[in-house]
């Protein structure tokens, strides 16, 4: 009976094993390409910041601008409240 048991989880060990390690290279997937139709990482841009009043918890309105470094600087303000933020850089 002990070396059932002993065979068993022997067994049931290399089964766990296994499973994390097919697990683990099916999400490598260094080959793929992102070419495909299937994938529209391509098309995924990122979201530009926003913010809330501190004052009225409503969405502040924002205006963009690059500077002379080439980077891009944004500013908030609240139409009802009359609160805004300086030009900071993204």
């Amino acid at each position: 009976m002990k070396r059932s048991k002993k065979l068993l989880s022997l067994v049931m060990g290399m089964l766990l094993a296994f499973s994390l390690m097919a697990v683990t290279a099916a999400a490598y997937d260094a080959g793929h390409e992102h070419d495909c139709a299937v994938c529209s990482e391509e098309g995924i841009q990122p979201r530009l910041p926003a913010r809330l009043c501190y004052s009225c918890m409503k969405e502040m309105d924002s205006d963009a601008r690059w500077n002379a470094n080439g980077k891009l600087e944004m500013r908030f303000w609240c139409t009802p409240c009359g609160i805004s933020t300086d030009w900071y850089e993204i």
